[in-house]
């Protein structure tokens, strides 16, 4: 079966600096998109609005997102409307909620040495009530699983996250700070920045995203549909090249290595070392390869659809058509389908 050759060969890919960036490090460095006939240029962005705001305008091809973020974009939630798609998941789980020092230490009289989110959300509910006052939490974006995370871990606490606390959106690269300032009480992040907070024994991780939702898309690699529409055979090829990529990421043995092409300057550079340094992480349960894990399925389309009605961000609408609109498992299969050495496993 013959491969149609790419539109465009030289294109321009966003990221933020997070472990689940992984899969374009790994695709660029290990050669992956060289492979697939195309030269590209990875641009590390500050800020989630940043990679919104850059594939919107054409001055990124394509980005690492968070998963409700195309949606959100095509919805016109949060900025003007443009219609994304996403036809690759390129993570699942991989987020925690982390309290500060402080916070946790208060905290700690009534929690286990291994406390369940069950607990530490009751332990926060009774301090919140005794203290009288609103903690403040930290969130990366308001259209992102560690926000809605948050909040269904807070309700399901009995705390009310429009009443009892005070919810703001910090990039993932200033949580740690932000928290060392004495500006947020805890934060939901993704990695390395909840080890990160540990390790400058700024913060403490109490809850896992996996806990809180178990099994959940986190990043995904998103285009506009315009973009896409003009560029079927490259976004086909990149598609390739990044399931690729995860796979390699799923063999143990390349750990170590994958480590080091994120710690190099123009990734995640310093901030990397202590995963480095840990043979054992937080049992964050993060994945990157498997059909479970980079389908990006419409089931969970509907769930961050609910999620942005639930919390008064979408008046609503039919969550079917837009989660068809958005989220593409066919053209996921379509991509597989021309590689014979992948597995749709």
């Amino acid at each position: 079966m013959s491969i149609a050759a790419p539109e465009k060969t030289a294109l321009k890919l966003g990221f933020v600096p997070l472990l689940d960036c992984a899969p374009l490090v790994i695709a660029r460095e290990k050669g992956f998109f060289q492979n697939e006939g195309l030269n590209v240029v990875l641009s590390r962005e500050s800020s989630w609005a940043n990679i919104r705001d850059k594939v919107s305008f054409g001055l990124l091809d394509g980005a690492q997102m968070l998963s409700p973020m195309p949606l959100a974009s095509t919805l016109g939630l949060g900025s003007q409307s443009t219609p994304m798609i996403t036809s690759l998941a390129l993570s699942m789980n991989g987020n925690a909620v982390t309290l500060s020092a402080e916070l946790y230490r208060a905290l700690s009289p009534q929690l286990r040495d291994r406390p369940n989110a069950a607990e530490v959300g009751n332990a926060l509910k009774q301090w919140i009530a005794s203290v009288r006052t609103k903690p403040v939490f930290a969130t990366v974006f308001p259209y992102s699983c560690q926000h809605y995370q948050l909040r269904y871990w807070l309700t399901a606490s009995g705390i009310d996250p429009d009443q009892d606390v005070t919810l703001i959106a910090v990039p993932p690269t200033k949580m740690v700070s932000t928290m060392r300032d004495h500006l947020i009480d805890g934060y939901c992040a993704g990695e390395p920045w909840n080890t990160l907070a540990e390790s400058g024994a700024v913060g403490k991780v109490a809850v896992t995203g996996y806990q809180i939702w178990s099994d959940s898309i986190e990043k995904v690699f998103a285009v506009t549909q315009r973009w896409a529409d003009s560029h079927p055979n490259t976004h086909t090829a990149l598609i390739r090249a990044l399931v690729a990529a995860c796979e390699w990421l799923s063999h143990s043995c390349n750990h170590a290595e994958a480590l080091d092409l994120l710690r190099l300057p123009p990734y995640l550079d310093q901030s990397v070392i202590p995963l480095c340094q840990t043979s054992e992480t937080h049992p964050i349960m993060q994945s990157f390869y498997g059909s479970d894990v980079n389908l990006p399925s419409l089931s969970h389309a509907h769930l961050m659809l609910e999620q942005m009605e639930r919390w008064g961000q979408w008046k609503g609408g039919d969550r079917t058509q837009i989660a068809q609109q958005v989220y593409r498992p066919d053209l996921y299969a379509e991509a597989l389908a021309q590689a014979p050495s992948q597995q749709l496993a």
